[in-house]
């Protein structure tokens, strides 16, 4: 990709407390790297044009020095949900044909990735494709996936919605396909849709998951696009950085 018409959101307001750190996030170390820094050279070596933009939030300000002038970084004042972390990226992504989303927690998805799916979204155009991996068990270090989201489909094998592991019943959290959190939307649909995401829910946010539904509930495409198991890694919790490790460790050998 080197056209332009890309732009790169890459979510980064979360703190480190669950790990016990109080430090942003995505500053979080991983084989000595922190996680943000995967990504930045992620997105550098995906091709696509213009430096992507990160959305930090209150007490993560040491996100934006980090950073400093190899992302533009967007202020989200209140954390109300994914969705409402893009919608602060709206001015500095305007006009842009494909709005790619990234978490800045799942340091390994790799440039070849990114491009490869926004390469994807030119050739077959929908409002929005989800990067889904798929495990075989999950036992042993895939035991993370547990907390993931399952993607259903028909039986036509269309895409019926993104079941959050929480919500899912015995029978979905059996489903193998996991949902990475990484998306391409058409920038037209998703900004006259991300307005009328609902924040009706336990924890009163603004989820991008939601658009998903929209989609499939006005008839339209939700198109997967499968990418290697290891690139959908999130590290929320301690024994996910300690997974993270391992596979950091195993890729430099």
């Amino acid at each position: 990709m080197s056209d332009g018409k890309t732009s790169i959101v890459i979510l980064a307001a979360g703190k480190g407390k669950r790990m016990g750190l109080e430090i942003p996030k995505v500053l979080v170390e991983v084989n000595g790297k922190p996680m943000l820094g995967y990504l930045l050279e992620a997105v550098e070596a995906s091709g696509v044009n213009g430096k992507p933009i990160v959305v930090y939030g209150p007490g993560v300000e040491r996100v934006c020095d980090y950073v400093g002038d190899r992302a533009i970084c967007v202020f989200q004042k209140e954390q109300l949900g994914t969705a409402n972390a893009v919608s602060a990226a709206r001015e500095a992504i305007k006009g842009s044909l494909c709005v790619a989303v990234l978490n800045g927690d799942n340091p390994f998805i790799s440039g070849e990735t990114i491009a490869r799916i926004a390469e994807y979204h030119d050739q077959k155009p929908c409002p929005i494709i989800v990067a889904v991996g798929t495990v075989d068990s999950y036992d042993g270090w895939k035991e993370a996936f547990r907390s993931f989201g399952r993607v259903l489909r028909d039986r036509r094998g269309l895409i019926t919605a993104i079941r959050e592991a929480k919500d899912a019943s015995e029978e979905e959290l059996a489903v193998r396909e996991v949902n990475s959190g990484f998306y391409v939307f058409d920038g037209c649909w998703l900004w006259e849709n991300i307005g009328r995401v609902s924040n009706r829910n336990a924890q009163g946010e603004y989820y991008l998951t939601d658009l998903i539904q929209m989609a499939v509930d006005h008839g339209l495409p939700v198109r997967t696009f499968p990418i290697p198991l290891e690139e959908c890694v999130g590290v929320n919790r301690r024994e996910d950085r300690d997974i993270a490790e391992m596979i950091a460790q195993k890729r430099n050998k």
